[in-house]
């Protein structure tokens, strides 16, 4: 168990380096910057599923070199839940299932290693604006995928990596999924439809990332200085409306339009009103482009096809009943149905059913606790950038019920709960001259 040390949230500069340590000419927060900053090459070369745990390295010899890392009170739910998942590998009885269950292990830790990292980078040297803008970018890159998606969707690569792979290995499905990724998905819904995948394993992740960026790429329109890039983040905002529905992807559609009507709400609330401008344009925009052009047909075709409802409460009410037969620890992982082994497997259609089933109650009342806790701790932020990150974590909460978040949606989720929080203690710090009362600790392992 970690060793219980008093942390708190972090408010002031960097403490100075250890006498004798070795300088770096990289910026503050490098590997951020590369882990959304250079998705094509990740893609290309076969990393997309890995880059998550390589980058997660050097953040955490950054954080290990620290005098003290610091986090937010209620982080000890991550812990808590951290350790009852590593548990439940106990009750994996097959060994193929070993990889599936060690892959999801490995990025929890690396998504714990980023939120820490995040949120002990010094506000100065990383501030919340180049990290929308970053976000911007990345979601300027995933739009650009299902462009060519659309283009291309019977597209497949074999990466670099996955010819490095031993053949036993490479042979696993899963592992296919990963390292020779396609372009899109290609389904029939009640009738044929190409939906993006790329740069992510699943059409589903391509939705679920959209719903989480777009409001990053809102948010960009107040940050940008220049009005060419504006303009372009402004059409490119326009143009994505077409994936977007192409896609047929009703989650992303009703996280995104969640997402933005609870932002419209809070700066409405707080008298904002080029932010409510942005919001209520883009809505606007949304239902014309879908009232008055032939994206019209595709949502109502789609809306008629409910096809995939049935497959999905299946698979709800298998997830519940497993989860009865072992309450406790779960399975480790999800499994096959054994009336159906073609079906998809029990605990693959939603982050909720997902650790319910494979990790038992314990992990999911810590699970569903730690971002509910970080929701709320970070409610109060003011509008402008700290508000915008804060809605990420609404929006993801969103779709634990009907999507897989990891990797990406869950890592982008602790980077905004990062962002958002560093903010919210920054703005509560005692002005220069005053000390604030300290905190309650949190429990996080010592160095």
């Amino acid at each position: 168990m970690p060793e219980r040390v008093k942390v708190s949230e972090s408010t002031g500069p960097t403490p100075p380096a250890r006498p004798g340590s070795r300088t770096t000419r990289l910026p503050a927060g490098w590997p951020v910057y590369l882990l959304y900053g250079a998705v094509p090459l990740w893609w290309v070369l076969g990393l997309s599923a890995l880059i998550w745990v390589l980058l997660a390295v050097p953040m955490l010899l950054w954080l290990l070199q620290r005098p003290g890392v610091r986090a937010p009170k209620g982080f000890g739910l991550w812990i808590g839940f951290l350790g009852w998942m590593l548990i439940t590998a106990t009750q994996l009885d097959q060994a193929k299932l070993w990889i599936a269950y060690s892959y999801r292990a490995v990025l929890y830790l690396s998504m714990t290693v980023l939120f820490l990292y995040v949120y002990n980078l010094p506000r100065s040297a990383v501030p919340i604006r180049r990290m929308i803008l970053l976000l911007t970018f990345f979601w300027a890159v995933v739009i650009g995928f299902g462009f060519l998606a659309l283009a291309l969707p019977q597209a497949r690569i074999t990466t670099p990596v996955a010819r490095l792979l031993p053949g036993s290995i490479a042979a696993n499905d899963f592992v296919q999924e990963l390292f020779n990724p396609r372009l899109a998905q290609v389904q029939d819904i009640g009738y044929p439809v190409t939906r993006p995948a790329a740069p992510f394993a699943y059409s589903n992740e391509w939705g679920g990332m959209v719903a989480l960026l777009t409001p990053m790429a809102i948010a960009s329109l107040s940050l940008l200085r220049s009005y060419l890039a504006r303009n372009l983040v402004r059409l490119l905002l326009v143009a994505s409306l077409v994936p977007i529905v192409i896609s047929a992807n009703r989650g992303l559609w009703i996280g995104l339009a969640a997402g933005l009507v609870y932002l419209a709400a809070r700066v409405a609330f707080r008298g904002n009103a080029g932010a409510l401008v942005a919001i209520l344009g883009f809505l606007v925009l949304i239902a014309g482009l879908v009232a008055f052009t032939p994206l019209k047909g595709l949502v109502e075709e789609r809306l008629t096809h409910q096809h995939s409802n049935e497959r999905r409460a299946d698979l709800a009410a298998e997830a519940i009943e497993g989860w009865k037969r072992s309450p406790i620890f779960g399975y480790g992982g999800p499994r096959e149905l054994t009336t159906n082994p073609d079906a998809p497997q029990v605990g693959t259609h939603g982050q909720f059913y997902l650790v319910l089933f494979s990790h038992g109650l314990p992990a999911t009342v810590l699970f569903l606790g730690w971002w509910l806790w970080a929701f709320l701790a970070t409610f109060k932020v003011a509008t402008g950038p700290p508000l915008w990150v804060h809605a990420v974590v609404g929006i993801g909460m969103l779709q634990f019920f009907y999507y897989n978040m990891i990797p990406d949606q869950l890592h982008l989720m602790m980077l905004a709960a990062a962002l958002a929080w560093r903010e919210r203690a920054a703005a509560a710090a005692p002005p220069a001259g005053r000390t604030a009362d300290a905190e309650p600790a949190s429990p996080l392992a010592a160095r």
